[in-house]
C-alpha cells in the first residue's frame, strides 16, 4: 500500500533537477513549463517536473521518493493525480491537494525563458528563469561579494524587482526602459547580450543529509535542494553529519563553501555543522500579477452575487503589456501599462453581446472601475486595484484552478 506523506512535508521541498523543456510553447491545458518551481503564499515551495509527452508530473522531495501523478481530463488547465494528491492549473496558477488539504500556488520566475543577465557599476546579477538569482558585486573594492537567493516582481502601487539573499537581505530595482533596472541608489543595470552564469565560491548555508545516492543540500535562500557533487569536500561533510545525526532522514543545518557546476553543487569547503541550526523563516509569498486568472469578489466595496459563475468578471494580464477577461457577459481586451509609478488599463475594447439588465449594470460598474485604475497591490492571492486617490475599486482573487 502506498504510504501517504503529509503535505507539510511535500509543500516543504524543492528540487534543481534539470530537464529538456517540451516541444512546442506552453499554452491553455500545458503546464507552464517542463520544469515549474511553484510557491504557495501561507505554505513552503514545491516543484513538479512534467514529461515530454505531457502525461506525467512528478514532485520531487528531498529525502523521499518522488510522487509520480498520471494526467488527469481537465478542460482547458491541466490536471494530474493519483488516489492522494491532485495538482491542477490553468497558467502558472496551481492548486495542489493532498490528504483533502488544499493550497494555491503559482509559478516563479518565468518559466521555460532563458536567464537573463543585468550588469552595471560594480555590480552584475543573473535571474534564472525558476525564480534563482546569482550576483557580483565588487562596490567595496577587493575581492567581489557573491549573492545567491530569490528574485520576483512585487506589486505594490506600482511594480519593483525584488532581490533577496544572503549576503545583502533585499535588494529593490525599478524596471526601466531599454530593459533596464534601476537601483535604489541609483545605480542602473543594463541587460547584456549573452549570459553571465556567475561562476565562483559561495558562502553557503542550508540543510544537508545523505542518503543512498549521495548527499542532497537544500540552499537556505534559494530553496532549492541539489544533488552534492561527491569530490571535494563532501567527504568530510557526510562524516561530520553521520557523527551527530539522529536518524538517517534527519536534516541538519551545515554552511559550506561551494560552487554551482551543471545538476550539482560543489562543496569546495565545509565549514561548520549546527545540530539546532535553522534557515531563517521564508518572506511571505504572493500571486503573481502577470498570466494569473484574476476573479472579482468585490467592486467599489460591494460582494456582488452572481446566479452562473460565468457572470464573474475576470481578467488577464500578459506579457506584452496586454490583458483579456470578460465582463461578466462581454470579452474584453487591451494594453496596459505597468511602471514603479502604478497601473493603468488603457483603451478596452470589448465584445458587442447584449446583457440582461442586472449583468449589464454590473458590466458597467466593473468597466467604470478599471478605467479609473491607477495602482495596484498584491496580498497573498488577492489583487487590489485603486484608483489616484487610493481607494479600491476593484479586488480580484486569483484562481488556481
Amino acid at each position: 500500500m502506498k504510504s501517504l506523506i503529509p503535505l507539510a512535508v511535500l509543500l516543504a521541498i524543492a528540487s534543481a533537477r534539470a530537464q529538456s523543456p517540451p516541444a512546442g510553447p506552453a499554452s491553455e491545458g500545458q503546464p507552464p513549463a517542463a520544469e515549474v518551481m511553484y510557491v504557495c503564499p501561507g505554505g513552503a515551495d514545491f516543484s513538479a517536473v512534467f514529461s515530454k509527452d505531457g502525461e506525467l508530473a512528478t514532485l520531487n522531495m528531498p529525502g523521499q521518493p518522488d510522487v509520480e501523478l498520471s494526467r488527469l481530463s481537465s478542460g482547458s488547465g491541466f490536471a494530474y493525480g493519483d488516489s492522494y494528491y491532485e495538482l491542477r492549473g490553468r497558467g502558472r496558477e496551481a492548486t495542489l491537494t493532498a490528504a483533502g488539504r488544499s493550497i494555491r500556488c503559482h509559478a516563479v520566475g518565468r518559466p521555460g525563458q532563458p536567464p537573463r543577465t543585468y550588469a552595471g557599476g560594480s555590480v552584475t546579477a543573473t535571474l534564472f528563469p525558476d525564480g534563482v538569482f546569482r550576483l557580483r558585486d565588487g562596490t567595496a573594492g577587493g575581492e567581489p561579494v557573491l549573492d545567491v537567493g530569490q528574485w520576483a516582481q512585487e506589486v505594490d502601487g506600482g511594480v519593483r524587482m525584488v532581490l533577496r539573499g544572503g549576503t545583502v537581505g533585499r535588494r529593490v530595482f525599478r524596471e526601466a526602459s531599454g530593459d533596464r533596472l534601476i537601483g535604489e541608489n541609483g545605480v542602473a543595470l543594463a541587460r547584456t547580450a549573452t549570459v553571465d552564469p556567475i561562476d565562483g565560491l559561495f558562502n553557503l548555508t542550508g540543510l544537508y543529509r545523505d542518503t543512498q545516492n549521495g548527499g542532497l543540500f537544500t540552499e537556505c535562500f534559494t530553496g532549492r535542494t541539489f544533488a552534492v557533487a561527491p569530490s571535494g569536500a563532501e567527504p568530510d561533510l557526510e562524516r561530520a553529519w553521520t557523527e551527530v545525526t539522529p536518524s538517517k532522514d534527519a536534516q541538519l543545518f551545515v554552511e559550506i563553501v561551494g560552487r554551482f557546476v551543471p545538476n550539482e553543487l560543489r562543496a569546495e569547503r565545509f565549514v561548520s555543522l549546527k545540530r539546532d541550526g535553522a534557515c531563517p523563516p521564508p518572506p511571505p509569498r504572493s500571486s503573481a500579477l502577470r498570466d494569473t486568472d484574476w476573479r472579482v469578489v468585490e467592486i467599489d466595496g460591494e460582494r456582488p452575487v452572481f446566479e452562473d459563475w460565468r457572470q464573474r468578471p475576470s481578467l488577464k494580464l500578459e506579457d506584452g503589456d496586454r490583458y483579456t477577461g470578460s465582463t461578466g457577459c462581454n470579452a474584453i481586451s487591451g494594453r496596459f501599462e505597468l511602471d514603479p509609478d502604478g497601473l493603468r488599463f488603457v483603451a478596452p475594447t470589448t465584445t458587442l453581446t447584449a446583457c440582461p439588465p442586472a449583468v449589464a449594470g454590473g458590466e458597467r460598474r466593473f468597466l467604470d472601475a478599471l478605467a479609473a485604475v491607477r495602482q495596484a497591490q498584491i496580498t497573498a492571492t488577492t489583487l487590489d486595484l485603486k484608483d489616484a486617490a487610493g481607494k479600491r475599486r476593484l479586488r480580484l482573487e486569483a484562481r488556481g484552478r
